[in-house]
């Protein structure tokens, strides 16, 4: 973009101005469907991590997702002030890009929009079958120690200090919050 068209209202920019920034706006969604492909390939890692139970691959995989994160928000901050550019600053969902312009977008934007957004959805989906195994793989590990613990004490019985005597049963409790 020239300097020249970059504050310029999308109504009073050349064709060819607009058609550079509707690029623009291809290649910024472009990016952010690849980097959401890396996000969902990170949240893949960790799942075949936990299920092989390799702690260094879902480590691997929780500071690749960080790092993936933060370049998904500079990608989508990007991908917002291209957006506004095009919609004269007014913050219009990307569906809604042809009726705001009143014209249909070119195609290979439309085609990358349906696409990042396919990429979004199946993100989506992939954290929440992760937050599921993760938290049965937390319980799961809780339910062993509680296991683990509770048979390692002397008859299954917990006898405080100079209350030998008693005989009431019990077990070790543990708080993972503590």
């Amino acid at each position: 973009m020239t300097p020249d068209t970059l504050g310029a209202r999308q109504g009073d920019l050349p064709p060819e101005a607009r058609l550079r920034r509707l690029d623009g706006l291809t290649q910024a969604l472009t990016d952010e469907g690849r980097i959401t492909e890396e996000l969902i390939a990170a949240l893949r890692r960790q799942r075949a991590g936990v299920a092989e139970s390799d702690y260094r691959q879902v480590d691997e995989s929780v500071r690749a997702m960080s790092r993936i994160l933060l370049t998904l928000d500079e990608a989508r901050r990007r991908r917002t002030t291209l957006a506004a550019l095009i919609t004269d600053g007014e913050n219009v969902p990307l569906s809604d890009l042809e009726t705001h312009l009143g014209t249909p977008l070119p195609p290979a934007l439309a085609a990358v929009r349906a696409a990042v957004r396919h990429s979004a959805e199946l993100a989506a989906r992939e954290i929440a079958i992760n937050q599921r195994i993760l938290r049965r793989a937390l319980e799961s590990g809780d339910a062993f120690l509680q296991r683990l613990f509770s048979a390692a004490t002397p008859g299954g019985v917990y006898v405080p200090d100079g209350d030998a005597g008693s005989s009431a049963p019990g077990g070790v409790l543990l708080n993972r919050t503590a």
